[in-house]
Order: structure tokens, then sequence, then C-alpha cells
């Protein structure tokens, strides 16, 4: 190969580099935070949300699983927009959301902006931030 062909090709790859780095530098990431927890056991099972539909068919666009212990958790490279975050705490580590007779959770639970539970979880719009390029952050209290 000549090297003018090498250097060509160099070049491609460097803007293929900077392209991808460009890339990932507008991406968002969300570190969440869970103080005050009540207990450090068991793991903190998260949802990411980024629409209604998907909080209402609690359809995640991430998932995360850390342990209760580290009270934080952190989900890389969101494209900007608006989302919505579903956490509770699997004290029981059986993977699920206990409930008591009448459906009420036995676990801590919380959503994203501490939104409110009137009669069932709160909607998508109540729980609802914008995640910007770079940092973001939002700290949930579990209930």
């Amino acid at each position: 190969m000549t090297p003018l062909k090498t250097l060509g090709l160099s070049l491609i790859a460097a803007a293929a580099i900077a392209s991808a780095a460009h890339a990932q530098e507008a991406l968002g990431d969300l570190t969440l935070s869970f103080p005050g927890l009540k207990s450090t056991s068991g793991k903190l099972m998260i949802g990411v949300y980024d629409g209604a539909a998907g909080w209402a068919a609690s359809k995640p666009v991430r998932v995360a699983v850390v342990p209760a212990a580290d009270a934080t958790a952190k989900i890389v490279a969101l494209p900007p927009g608006t989302y919505g975050v579903k956490v509770f705490q699997d004290v029981d580590g059986d993977g699920k959301l206990a409930r008591d007779n009448y459906g009420y959770p036995t676990e801590p639970f919380g959503f994203s902006r501490d939104a409110p539970i009137t009669m069932g979880p709160p909607s998508f719009d109540d729980a609802a931030f914008a995640v910007k390029a770079g940092a973001n952050t939002q700290v949930i209290h579990l209930k």
C-alpha cells in the first residue's frame, strides 16, 4: 500500500473515531441515588422508561440491578430526552415486588422526582425528567 493510501485510511479511521467520540458526548449519563434506605439488604431493581406507553406497560428501555448497600446506580449513554424511573428494593431476593393481600407493596419502592402515589403508581408525567448530554442526577427516596 502506498503511503498516500495508508494516510487516507488513517484519516478515515481518525474521522470515524472522532465521530464516535462526538456521538458519545451527545449522550447522557444518569446517576441515581437512594438516600435513607431503611435496610441495605437485597438489591435495587431499577427500570428506566422513555415514555408513557412503556411506563404503563412496565416495559423499560433500560434496567439495572445494584446492591442496596451501594445506594447508587449509574445508567450510561442515554439519548437526550424525557425519562422516568421506577425502583424497588428486592429485600427477599425473589426478583419481584412483594405485595400484601390488598396489592400494596411490602418492599420499599419509589419513583423519579419522588412522584406521589395516589390510589396506585404515579403517571409518567408525574415522574418524568429531562436527560441532557453529559451528567444527570436523580435522587429517589424509597417508601
